[in-house]
């Protein structure tokens, strides 16, 4: 099979490898589409260094072969998508029913020898079966891309548990806001965007953002107290925007509100922060990463059910040969998703 290997930071070679060795619980997958994630996009701009790399965990494929002791009823030439996040299953974190943080996945995680990464980038690909969700036919494969970002935002809104009438601040109107927007909605919550690029401003309104606010022109925590009549939001999610909007969203929390850290942050993002906040208001910050079994289960059935408008966010498609190209085009602030399609 072909596999794109990232053999140093902006350096992506295809190159020929054996498709890797199915063991009689696991699944070979033709896969058909990948999703470029900022993660992948990070060791392309020299962010990490554990190369030769393979990428590729946001993926849309048919299943090519199923183990004996792969216990789901899967056919040949199913759709499907892929959690591509190996569980040991048997740590303290698993058997609490934590397995989005197994002591052992990044171990787990050398799916073809010599190569780290989920190798998702690859014509074929062998996965565990409980790593396979079906999709009906009919839901495209780009689309289908979308699951494994839909499921870590699913766990983000699981961890906020909205209710109805509530009032979040999104921070970041990129892909992770946008369907962060989309959920949060779907439980019926009033939803206020912050995001200093106009066109994502449009854009989320477009998708149905209830309010958009400007934090580099206006003031954000002012905002949120005159939409909520001086109470403050019962929620805020944190995608982007560094220590001023982590600042800002802090400082928009109604009583007993909740602020989940849900993208990635640096040294400079830092904060300080005075715990009578926590003691007089009650209010809870907190965080997540990747997903659960359970959050990709709810992700593969939300995109089944075709209901949200996913397809606005894939905003460009380049063919498998074409990768490096696709990674410079996914750094362009106007792309949501790019696209490899084999």
């Amino acid at each position: 099979m072909k596999a794109a290997v990232m053999v140093k930071p902006g350096k992506i070679e295809l190159i020929e490898l054996p498709i890797p060795k199915m063991e009689e619980d696991e699944v070979l997958i033709k896969v058909k589409n990948v999703g470029i994630c900022t993660w992948e996009r990070r060791f392309y701009a020299g962010a990490y260094t554990d190369f030769p790399f393979i990428g590729g965990h946001e993926i849309c494929g048919i299943v090519e072969k199923v183990g004996p002791k792969v216990s789901q009823k899967l056919e040949v030439g199913d759709k499907v998508v892929i959690a591509a996040l190996k569980r040991c299953g048997e740590c303290y974190y698993c058997r609490r029913g934590y397995d989005n943080q197994c002591e052992y996945s990044d171990a787990l995680e050398q799916r073809i020898p010599g190569y780290y990464g989920p190798a998702g980038f690859a014509e074929y690909m062998v996965v565990r079966g409980y790593e396979v969700y079906k999709i009906p036919e009919e839901v495209s494969c780009e689309i289908a891309t979308l699951a494994e970002p839909l499921a870590c935002v699913t766990h983000s809104i699981d961890v906020a548990n909205p209710e109805i009438g509530d009032y979040a601040v999104v921070l970041g109107a990129g892909i992770m806001g946008i369907l962060h927007m989309f959920l949060a909605k779907q439980r019926g919550v009033t939803v206020i965007v912050s995001e200093p690029n106009a066109e994502r401003r449009e854009k989320a309104l477009k998708l149905g953002a209830d309010y958009v606010v400007d934090p580099m022109n206006e003031s954000l925590v002012d905002k949120v107290y005159e939409i909520t009549d001086g109470r403050g939001v019962e929620l805020v999610f944190y995608t982007a925007g560094g220590r001023k909007a982590i600042d800002d969203g802090i400082n928009s929390l109604a009583i007993r509100g909740k602020m989940v850290i849900y993208g990635s942050t640096s040294k400079e993002d830092l904060i300080t922060l005075d715990p009578k906040i926590f003691h007089y208001r009650e209010i809870v910050l907190t965080g997540v990463t990747k997903h659960t079994k359970e959050s990709f289960r709810k992700a593969a059935e939300i995109i089944s059910t075709q209901k949200l408008p996913l397809g606005e966010l894939i905003t460009a498609k380049y063919p498998f040969t074409e990768i490096n190209n696709a990674f410079v085009k996914a750094e362009d602030l106007s792309m949501y998703r790019v696209v490899v399609e084999f």
